[in-house]
């Protein structure tokens, strides 16, 4: 059995068109300038997959829970797509192992996983339609759907409040750096607060730069 019979294996789903499952597996930090659709990157599958794995779980919901008002469902529906949960999955059916990267890429920014499994949904629409990706969320995302969920709070929201209530100004986020290549950047970002010193947070994008920020520094508050 090769590497994607066993990732077939894991996500219970056999490929007509393997093609479209390597596709899925190879991130931007090795693409290159290129007409050759296999030397492109996942981001086109992943931009489908999103929409996809979006359009399943409100479906899900929706026929699983007929009482729950649409504020309710919307509560499940932002914690069950949001990237930790998607990272989340994409561990359980391990894909970090199959991905294609580029040397040096780290997969400490959980936004790879996530948007390596949403590759991996797109694809898997374009090879077998809608009902195979129904499937999938039904057997990865089950014990997710019947337990409580809660969104997790985003970092920027949660230091943003805790300022407003105590009538300060807004945060302030600064671009301190950007190193790495283009297709695997790194940026540092600082956050300033009055009264309290600059924090600074990393990640392999601005907005996920800003969240390690605010996160470092509301554990400093004591939040």
């Amino acid at each position: 059995m090769d590497n994607l019979q066993k990732l077939e294996s894991n996500i219970k789903y056999k490929f007509k068109d393997e093609a479209l499952l390597r596709a899925a597996l190879r991130h931007s930090s090795l693409s290159a300038k290129t007409s050759d659709s296999s030397n492109r990157s996942f981001d086109r599958l992943e931009f489908l997959g999103d929409r996809v794995l979006n359009l399943t779980v409100a479906e899900i919901l929706y026929k699983n829970f007929p009482t729950e008002s649409e504020g309710d469902l919307a509560h499940r529906y932002t914690a069950l797509v949001c990237f930790e949960t998607c990272s989340f999955v994409a561990k359980n059916v391990h894909l970090d192992k199959y991905l294609k990267v580029a040397s040096g890429t780290s997969f400490d920014d959980l936004r790879i996983l996530c948007d390596a499994l949403e590759a991996v949904i797109g694809a898997m629409f374009l090879d077998g339609g809608l009902d195979p990706c129904r499937g999938f969320v039904d057997t990865h995302w089950k014990d997710l759907f019947l337990k409580p969920v809660t969104p997790p709070q985003d970092p920027k929201s949660m230091l943003q409040e805790m300022i407003q209530s105590k009538g300060g100004k807004l945060p302030e986020y600064v671009v301190m750096e950007k190193r790495g290549s283009e297709h695997n950047p790194v940026f540092s970002v600082s956050v300033y607060v009055d009264g309290w010193a600059p924090v600074k947070g990393v990640g392999q994008s601005r907005k996920a730069a800003e969240k390690d920020a605010a996160a470092r520094l509301l554990e400093l508050m004591g939040a």
